[in-house]
């Protein structure tokens, strides 16, 4: 078992948007895959845990953003797993560009489902001795609620389609922040560039299920926004985030 874990990633067409920034979306995916190789690694990958019935998701997230690399640049991310809180398995991310600079930080809370009763297992109950890196901190915040009470705009709805559903047959988190990354007209993000981002994933989607997307700006803070995610079918939240926006990047 390693203690961490290092891959270099290359910056694909596919992977910036217009203005040749790497996509938030992009680099959720990416911070997946590493965990996932991770996970392997540790013995608690996705085959020794479909074995048991069990699956990983991602609960909890906050993000970073100094920068934002280009087509064709290489970029290298760190990951370990932090601790345990409650039964969330905490898993921290550091993101450096070509020159080692850290151009993102992020910290994560994932919990262990039973794929047939979609129950909570205690990570404890794999009776695996992680090498937590307990006095590592990409960033020192812990998963919390996401509380908002304040009126939000609807901005569009959507059904779920085939290129949304992943292995667990629900929505991918990172297609959760596509989902919002479109709230926003174009020239928005011709002006704006994410600060961070703080994402709660409530309530799993499904195949054909619509989501309605509302967002609102926080009061007293035009570039920080609430937006969430909500099931129409079952009219329970799927995701809820707090973004805040850099002006003019």
């Amino acid at each position: 078992m390693q203690a961490t874990w290092e891959e270099i990633f290359k910056v694909r067409a596919y992977d910036v948007d217009f203005k040749d920034r790497l996509k938030v979306s992009s680099i959720f995916n990416y911070m997946q895959d590493i965990a996932s190789a991770h996970a392997v690694n540790l013995h608690c990958g996705f085959e020794d845990l479909q074995r048991l019935d069990l699956f990983w998701v991602l609960s909890w997230i906050k993000v970073e953003f100094n920068s934002f690399p280009h087509f064709e640049d290489k970029i290298k991310i760190k990951t370990w797993a932090k601790g345990r809180y409650k039964l969330f398995a905490l898993r921290d991310f550091l993101l450096y560009d070509e020159q080692d600079n850290i151009f993102c930080r992020a910290a994560s809370a994932w919990l262990m489902l039973n794929s047939k009763s979609k129950r909570i297992t205690d990570i404890k109950n794999l009776q695996i001795l992680f090498p937590y890196q307990s006095d590592m901190h990409a960033l020192e915040d812990m998963p919390e609620k996401i509380k908002y009470e304040n009126k939000r705009e609807s901005i569009y709805e959507r059904s779920v389609s085939y290129t949304d559903i992943d292995l667990n047959l629900h929505v991918n988190n990172a297609k959760y922040v596509e989902y919002l990354m479109n709230c926003y007209p174009l020239e928005f993000h011709d002006g704006n560039s994410l600060k961070s981002i703080t994402m709660s994933f409530n309530s799993e989607m499904k195949y054909e299920e619509v989501i309605e997307i509302c967002v609102n700006k926080t009061p007293g803070d035009l570039n920080l926004h609430y937006v969430e995610g909500v099931n129409k079918s079952t009219v329970k939240q799927a995701f809820q985030a707090l973004i805040k926006w850099n002006n003019k990047i």
